[in-house]
C-alpha cells in the first residue's frame, strides 16, 4: 500500500500567516453597510493576511475601483438627490457586487486555512470602523462629486 494516500496535500508552510484572517463571507457586512470602499480596505488587508497572488489583489483593486466609480456616475447622473435612499442602495449594491469578487478570489485560500486548523481572527472593530470611517468618507466623496 503507498504512503502517498496518507500524505497532506496542504502543506502547513504554505498557509501560516502572520496575523490570522477574516472569514471571506464575514465582508459581505461591511460591502452593504459601508459601500465598495469599506470593503475593498478590508479585503485588500485579508488578502495580505491570506498572502494572495498579486492577481487577486489587483482584482479586489480593480472591482473595488470600478464599483466606485459606478456609483459615483449612477448616483450623480441618474439620481435627483445623492441624500435620497436610492443613493445609499446604490451603494450598497455596488459593496454587493465587489464582495463577489473578494469572495471568488479569497474562499479557497480561506478554505485551506481553515483545513490547517487556522482559527479566524474576528471582525467586530474592524467592520465596524470601516463602514463609520471609509463610509462616511465615499458618501462625502459622491456629495462632492454630486454638488461639483
Amino acid at each position: 500500500m503507498p504512503d502517498d494516500l496518507f500524505t497532506p496535500t496542504i502543506a502547513p508552510a504554505d498557509y501560516q500567516t502572520k496575523r490570522k484572517p477574516w472569514r471571506p463571507q464575514s465582508l459581505l457586512v461591511p460591502a452593504i453597510l459601508g459601500g465598495p470602499t469599506a470593503v475593498t480596505v478590508l479585503a485588500l488587508l485579508n488578502g495580505a493576511r491570506l498572502g494572495l497572488t498579486r492577481r487577486a489583489v489587483l482584482t479586489v483593486l480593480g472591482a473595488g475601483l470600478a464599483a466606485l466609480i459606478a456609483r459615483i456616475v449612477v448616483t450623480v447622473t441618474l439620481l435627483p438627490d445623492a441624500n435620497a435612499r436610492p443613493a445609499r442602495l446604490v451603494g450598497s449594491l455596488a459593496g454587493a457586487l465587489v464582495w463577489l469578487a473578494v469572495s471568488a478570489t479569497q474562499k479557497t485560500r480561506f478554505r485551506a486555512y481553515e483545513l490547517r486548523g487556522g482559527e479566524p481572527a474576528s471582525l467586530w472593530l474592524p467592520g465596524i470602523a470601516a463602514i463609520l470611517l471609509l463610509g462616511f468618507l465615499e458618501g462625502a466623496l459622491v456629495l462632492l462629486v454630486d454638488r461639483g
